[in-house]
């Protein structure tokens, strides 16, 4: 358990910050929450580019969060592009940030069900909801050849997504 105190230094980890000091500051607060020393990490969007109509906070899944530390060229490109790029609501194409999932990705949205449901405590404590019917399910777009892309659940209403996987078009 947290204590309150650690509270008071928890921060949000910014496009910003990750500009000028890479990602030693995200993966040193993960080190701290593994050993229970912290909160889990939050990051929050930018809001310095067009059509980016407000901040959103994201984290990840455990499963994710050790690919900080354990493979972090893996899980690099994906994380800057969601805090640089932010939501951008759904894909035209060409572009990275994270987007909703669409209809025809049948394949990645069957991934996310399954990851929805082995996680759903983890997803219902993190996004404050039971009702997972209410939640997006999204994905983080980034140059990857392969398709593989990063997804999640969005609760709009929060403006938070919790990150659970990796999955394919």
């Amino acid at each position: 358990m947290v204590n309150v105190s650690m509270l008071e230094k928890e921060r949000y980890h910014t496009a910003d910050e990750f500009d000028r000091l890479g990602i030693n500051p995200i993966q040193e607060h993960i080190r701290d929450y593994f050993q229970g020393n912290r909160t889990i990490p939050v990051s929050k969007t930018t809001l310095d580019l067009p059509g980016v109509e407000r901040e959103l906070f994201f984290t990840f899944s455990d499963t994710l969060l050790k690919l900080f530390i354990d493979q972090p060229p893996r899980i690099i490109k994906p994380y800057e592009a969601a805090l640089k790029y932010g939501f951008r609501g759904n894909s035209k194409g060409g572009l990275n940030g994270i987007f909703n999932q669409r209809k025809k990705d049948l394949k990645m949205s069957r991934k996310t069900d399954r990851l929805i449901t082995s996680l759903s405590d983890i997803v219902e404590e993190d996004l404050q909801t039971s009702n997972f019917e209410g939640l997006r399910k999204v994905k983080i777009v980034y140059h990857n050849p392969s398709g593989e892309r990063v997804v999640g659940v969005y609760n709009s209403e929060l403006s938070r997504i919790l990150f659970l996987g990796f999955a394919n078009y």
